[in-house]
């Protein structure tokens, strides 16, 4: 037994957590608009409406160069068209610095400054056919942790008024310079010998008109047609899979940052008409992209819409499972979304949250523990809610929480513990599901207080723990623990 308790001790210090220091929980609600970009309010009235709903951190998503174009082929650059919104893109250090100013006078509610980024989006259709469609306008990610301007104002993200030189550049160019000898031709006189009969001849000076001019008109088509020469990585006249996104997440990673899928369920569509052309806009569900990406830290799993992703054996549980085996360098953590601009169609600021488990109550506090899973998902009315306060797995003195691994040899007892309450402290009717690997382990109905104890054994194989509570109107989503040998 001595020599059993040695082993885990050890693992402890290797692996896992033992006597783990407690963690504040922080409320949050992530992905919020103000009047800086297309929100309704200031950042003093968001600190207001965030207090009186006991809401402990805001993390803003403000627009970032949120900009629409088109350009007619093959002269995309001369007849080009361009939409703009409210963005922070243009002058990303007025936005740092006018959120640390608030900060600094209303320090009760953390204040994370964060953008929402449109990688890319592509045009089908045609002005000619009096029908177009611009696609996934929507398809964005939510960017936290880059505080500096610079870094923040090269992001790599669907900016038409930019480009790059590159070989395509040079090779549009190549055709201008004809412009150089049909103006020689068009400028220089040369003497031209003309017979007028038998032995007469006369020498007079002209232009060489017709060459020139053909020259001179290449030279003027392709520099209308190229100008100004910079090649667009990833067109919009054409889809371009999943590396614009792929780019983007692996920029704000090599920044420190965290990334974040927003909305990956939801289905945006319209169209308005102008003139006789309807333009339309589309951005449908993509949460098999989740799947094809990697290295972004969370992804929208509560929002208000209905969900599948992370239900019980879908996606989600697909990339904890890949994650878990090693075929991933790190999971996706889950995360309540809420995309607030206002009161709008009875929209509110606390319905959906996530409640970080941080050391410390700072930014830093908040971003770490977004970037580690130590947090989980809820959503609720403004009269009640669920908490998860409770969510350990346990061997001997060797424990681990949300977003933790825990590791113990294969044969070794694990206890799972779970806890969750409502937040008047009353008993109502809950669902509680424990699940493991992808599958339920455990299904129980009660009243809150609810507790639950999952016990097995592991045999080397790794295990994804994670938990759902819920109800009609309220559900709370717990991150992973990690069970490995």
């Amino acid at each position: 037994m001595r020599r059993w308790a040695l082993v885990l001790a050890l693992v402890g210090v290797l692996g896992g957590t033992s006597a783990a220091a407690a963690l504040e929980r922080v409320r949050g609600v992530l992905h919020v608009h103000s009047e800086l970009t297309t929100g309704d309010f200031t950042l003093e009235s968001l600190v207001g409406l965030a207090e009186q709903q006991g809401i402990g951190a805001l993390l803003l998503a403000e627009n970032y160069r949120l900009r629409v174009a088109y350009g007619l082929p093959p002269f995309r650059a001369l007849t080009r068209v361009t939409r703009s919104e409210a963005s922070i893109g243009d002058s990303p250090g007025h936005y740092l610095q006018r959120v640390a100013a608030v900060q600094q006078r209303l320090p009760h509610v953390l204040l994370i400054p964060g953008v929402e980024v449109m990688p890319h989006y592509h045009w089908t259709g045609s002005p000619l056919a009096l029908d177009m469609t611009v696609h996934d306008l929507q398809k964005n990610l939510l960017v936290f942790g880059i505080g500096n301007p610079a870094a923040l104002a090269a992001l790599p993200v669907a900016d038409h008024a930019g480009g790059t030189l590159a070989l395509p550049s040079a090779l549009d160019a190549l055709p201008v310079l004809l412009l150089i000898p049909g103006l020689v031709l068009l400028l220089r006189r040369r003497p031209v010998r003309r017979r007028l009969g038998r032995g007469a001849v006369m020498v007079v000076t002209q232009r060489a008109w017709l060459r020139g001019g053909a020259l001179c008109l290449i030279g003027v088509v392709a520099l209308v047609r190229g100008w100004p020469f910079l090649t667009d990585r990833f067109p919009t006249w054409r889809p371009a899979g999943m590396e614009p996104y792929q780019t983007l997440i692996d920029r704000v990673d090599a920044l420190g940052g965290a990334s974040v899928w927003s909305f990956p369920e939801a289905r945006d569509i319209g169209e308005h008409h102008y003139g006789p052309i309807r333009v339309g806009w589309l951005t449908e569900p993509y949460p098999d992209d989740l799947l094809k990406t990697f290295r972004y830290s969370a992804f929208g799993a509560v929002y208000e819409d209905t969900t599948t992703f992370e239900q019980p054996g879908s996606g989600w549980d697909r990339l904890l499972t890949e994650y878990a085996r090693g075929e991933r360098s790190r999971p996706a953590w889950a995360v309540g979304e809420s995309g607030f601009h206002g009161f709008t169609a009875g929209k509110q600021i606390g319905p959906v949250q996530t409640v970080f488990l941080v050391e410390h109550k700072t930014a830093g506090g908040v971003l770490d523990a977004l970037r580690r899973g130590r947090m989980y998902a809820l959503q609720r009315t403004r009269e009640l809610g669920f908490d998860l306060t409770r969510f350990t797995a346990a061997a001997g003195t060797v424990s681990a929480e949300a977003g933790e691994t825990l590791r113990v040899p294969a044969g070794t007892p694990i206890e799972l513990t779970v806890a969750v309450e409502a937040s008047d402290g009353r008993a109502h009717d809950a669902r509680l599901t424990i699940v493991r690997n992808g599958r339920i382990a455990t299904l129980e109905r009660g009243a809150t207080p609810l507790h639950a104890v999952h016990r097995e054994t592991t045999d080397g194989t790794p295990l994804v723990l994670r938990v759902e509570a819920r109800d009609a109107q309220r559900r709370v989503l717990s991150n992973p623990i990690f069970v490995r040998p």
